[in-house]
């Protein structure tokens, strides 16, 4: 077990939150070692600052408490956790992992690729499906893509919504995505999801999404849309990984040129459209209606 082992094996096991716990293959796999559970135990019994490295917030796989818990065993660890409001099962013998525990999650969708595509969106990860009124990218009820694109192409910020329900029209979007060339998809294809909610501030990209891959499928395609600061972030790692090292993340509702695979293309940054992020759903109308009227569209 080398040094560089240890040091990011504790960077991993640092970022699990209070309240929540991780199984010692998850963090494995967050500390860049997938499969190397064992080993990341033996990392943590030599662990000495179980204050930045909260090593009582790894337990077994099931939510089990490992009897090697170096730092008093697994009764204090079980009343550490408690105290933080990890909530037990099975007769006080198990972790809910369900309701504690971080979740690494392969992408649920497949991309969506128009053949003649034109403008590839970018998020970085759908929330958990429990939030979902639609199989299909941006389904959270509460989110306003879909409204914005609604009062961009039609003036009216509800015209993806189902009549009389709370949930959008898939039907409806992905006919008109089809027929407007708008392909889909996200800068992660993997992640661990540090909490059970939606928020980019605890989303941690395991593995990045193949962009280059997505546009060769799509010819006609020269532009690419980020929504929000996560995706935009990962698409500058994204791109550095294909060797375009000098591209900077444009300001929102900006754009610069890059190449990709040997073609022109266009990178626009859009505002989120969480709810969260604060600008008004016609500000940020306006800023995505600026892709629509570009020339490479």
């Amino acid at each position: 077990m080398t040094e560089g082992f240890r040091e990011k094996v504790f960077r991993a096991v640092a970022m699990i939150p209070e309240g929540r716990v991780g199984s010692y293959a998850q963090v494995a796999e967050l500390a860049g070692f997938a499969g190397a559970a064992r080993a990341v135990g033996n990392a943590l019994h030599i662990n000495t600052n179980t204050v930045q490295v909260p090593c009582h917030r790894v337990v077994c796989a099931d939510g089990s408490l490992a009897d090697g818990y170096a730092f008093g065993g697994p009764e204090k660890q079980k009343e550490r956790l408690k105290a933080e409001g990890v909530i037990f099962k099975e007769n006080d013998r198990k972790v809910d992992m369900v309701r504690c525990g971080i979740a690494i999650e392969e992408h649920p969708l497949e991309p969506f690729l128009p053949s003649d595509g034109r403008v590839l969106f970018l998020g970085s990860f759908p929330p958990p499906r429990a939030r979902w009124s639609m199989d299909f990218f941006y389904p959270n009820f509460q989110n306003d893509f879909w409204r914005i694109q609604g009062l961009v192409h039609f003036a009216d910020a509800g015209h993806f919504i189902a009549e009389g329900r709370k949930c959008f029209n898939c039907a409806m979007i992905k006919t008109f995505c089809r027929e407007n060339g708008l392909a889909f998809f996200d800068t992660a294809s993997r992640v661990c999801r540090l909490k059970g909610n939606a928020s980019d501030d605890f989303l941690v990209i395991l593995r990045p999404a193949d962009i280059a891959a997505m546009l060769q499928t799509m010819p006609m395609c020269r532009t690419i849309v980020s929504t929000g600061g996560k995706s935009s972030e990962e698409l500058v790692g994204i791109l550095g990984r294909l060797g375009i090292t000098s591209v900077v993340q444009p300001p929102v509702g900006m754009f610069t040129d890059i190449r990709v695979n040997n073609d022109d293309i266009r990178w626009w940054r859009m505002p989120s459209s969480s709810r969260a992020y604060p600008m008004k759903l016609e500000a940020k109308a306006a800023l995505y209606r600026k892709v629509f009227l570009s020339r490479r569209y």
